[in-house]
């Protein structure tokens, strides 16, 4: 469901509960970042964490420490986007966990003060013993414990940025946000710890498949000890069978124990391990093609029976990138295609990085893509604000539907501008431009909750364009850290053969949405140049001179003191138009 986290059921069950402004935005900020259909600006995936900070650190130090992987000029820019990270979120564990993190920047300071010293010939030694005194763990309790003034009240901006934290730790314990939805709508009738619900107890699950391409599967119970199969025959199935349209051929059902902290993630996680088992019969048998049926069945540790399918998502018109076949992109097209419909992350991943790569992106360049990343995600963010803003349809909308057209059915923005105009504060706004601002104001207050959160965070970065700037330097910071970890993973998953990270499923959402996100303005910049019929211009010169783009804005928002003249409706495109909004 997409926009779970504003659907009316889940707005019905605050009411009843008789909850606050505050204590909405919590529950639903954390139901937003677990959705599958946010953006990367929003999902768990692309958000700034000291606590993910610290965990990249970590694994990469350690990797270092045992295979040499990351070398050593690449770990030192993994601690410095880690570090820039921590510095953003550290406001947020004023609530707990402060020491904690100036803990782990000391180490990670120390411990770059020795490669810039040692280089190449840094002693394993070093990374090995600085791996040992980082300690994600005490972070991710200190989080944990945010919860309790989280509920009581936070005032805003601080509150936004204390919920991503919280969503990072609720993601990595291995929450799936469908479940969280229909756990915290049954808590609420009932309230109880509201930890017990964000971070349940991690219990024995039975998560049975059925594998298509063979009856049985010798020497699983070597591979996976615990594991049981039974063949199938679509004859001998009762009629009525969830099974029945799954059995196509030679079958076979089996049952994998796992422990997880929800159903869904224990669907998703014993898929995980068959897929990896499966590997060794699809090696040793080059002939045979075995795949796993997407329905799923899951008994709970209390004996209940969930039964499901693969999550897919259908449209009923599908779009191209672009309305012909450019050249230079159709290799990352594909490459970005086959990162999601791999099942092991640390491979989507990595063929995430590919995808980018065949762009002609390499490491030397990726601050480039991440300030070009960083202007995309302010348009996106704000096309997701009019989104969150006019969800429920009322007569609310009137004033503001005047002044920012809209159209279809799902009301898309016809200018993105038009919009920006509304949220930025006017000395003297014309009676539509007022009315269309009430109109906002009103609308934001009917929902409440995360919606009025984000509303008047927006409108407060647009009154000053110092703030503006910070967040969009924040978000460059962000974006680089993310690509740099991409490359990283992908270099220990194809070099070092490693198939498992700390948070890897994070990673592998994070890529995929990246190279979406990176697709989405190249395929645009193309089209626009095609339109004009102008010389394709290739995509590092596109990520050079977004980059460019990017510091100028930033500089420009530094000493303008407003955004009025900023333009977002062709921000990441080829014209230069970014600073002509309100020109006659």
């Amino acid at each position: 469901m997409r926009y779970q986290y504003l659907d009316g059921r889940l707005r019905q069950a605050f009411d009843d509960a008789g909850l606050d402004r505050g204590q909405r935005a919590l529950l639903q900020g954390v139901l937003r970042a677990l959705d599958p259909d946010a953006h990367l600006g929003e999902h768990v995936a692309g958000l700034n964490s000291a606590f993910l900070a610290v965990l990249r650190a970590q694994t990469a130090l350690e990797s270092h420490a045992t295979e040499d992987q990351p070398r050593w000029n690449l770990l030192r820019r993994i601690i410095a986007t880690s570090l820039a990270c921590m510095d953003a979120a550290k406001p947020a564990y004023a609530h707990g966990g402060g020491l904690e993190l100036a803990k782990a920047r000391r180490v990670l300071v120390k411990v770059d003060a020795a490669i810039a010293a040692d280089g190449q010939r840094l002693d394993p030694q070093v990374t090995a013993a600085a791996a040992a005194k980082l300690d994600p763990r005490a972070l991710r309790k200190a989080v944990q414990k945010w919860v309790t003034p989280l509920w009581n009240g936070v005032e805003l901006p601080l509150r936004a940025r204390m919920i991503a934290e919280v969503a990072v730790v609720v993601a990595v314990h291995g929450r799936d946000g469908r479940q969280l939805r229909t756990d915290l709508l049954r808590w609420l009738k009932k309230p109880g710890d509201l930890g017990e619900v964000l971070w349940p107890r991690k219990q024995k699950h039975v998560v049975a498949f059925v594998v298509r391409g063979a009856r049985v599967l010798r020497h699983l119970d070597e591979l996976l000890p615990q594991a049981r199969q039974e063949p199938l025959h679509r004859n001998r199935l009762p009629k009525d069978d969830f099974l029945k349209d799954a059995v196509t051929g030679s079958s076979v059902l089996v049952r994998v124990p796992v422990v997880a902290a929800d159903v869904h993630t224990a669907a998703q996680k014993a898929r995980r391990v068959l897929s990896e088992v499966l590997d060794q019969y699809a090696a040793g048998e080059r002939l045979t093609e075995l795949d796993i049926a997407p329905v799923w069945q899951v008994s709970g540790p209390g004996g209940r029976v969930t039964r499901g399918t693969e999550h897919q998502r259908t449209v009923g018109n599908a779009y191209p990138l672009t309305a012909y076949w450019p050249a230079e992109l159709r290799s990352a097209m594909r490459v970005a295609n086959l990162a999601r419909q791999v099942d092991a992350p640390m491979a989507s991943a990595g063929l995430a990085w590919s995808a980018l790569e065949a762009t002609g992106l390499d490491p030397g360049k990726i601050a480039w893509l991440a300030k070009a990343c960083a202007l995309q995600m302010l348009r996106q963010h704000l096309i997701s604000l009019h989104v969150v803003v006019t969800n429920h349809d009322t007569e609310l909308r009137g004033p503001l539907d005047a002044h920012v057209p809209t159209t279809g059915v799902k009301h898309h923005l016809k200018s993105v501008d038009a919009w920006l105009e509304v949220l930025v504060q006017h000395n003297r706004p014309d009676e539509q431009l007022a009315a269309a601002q009430k109109a906002i104001t009103a609308l934001a207050e009917s929902e409440g909750g995360l919606v009025q959160d984000l509303t008047e965070l927006w409108r407060g970065r647009l009154a000053d364009s110092k703030v503006l700037a910070g967040w969009l330097r924040e978000q460059e910071d962000t974006a680089a850290a993310l690509l740099e970890w991409l490359y990283v993973t992908r270099n220990l998953a194809f070099h070092a053969g490693r198939f498992a990270s700390p948070a890897d499923t994070l990673t592998a959402h994070a890529g995929q949405a990246v190279a979406d996100l990176t697709l989405e303005f190249l395929g645009n910049w193309r089209t626009v140049e095609r339109q004009r019929s102008r010389q394709e211009t290739s995509a590092v010169e596109i990520y050079r001179r977004l980059a460019q783009r990017q510091d100028q804005l930033v500089a420009r928002l530094k000493r303008a003191g407003s955004v009025r003249r900023l333009s977002v409706e062709d921000i990441s495109g080829p014209d230069e138009k970014w600073w002509s909004r309100g020109r006659n």
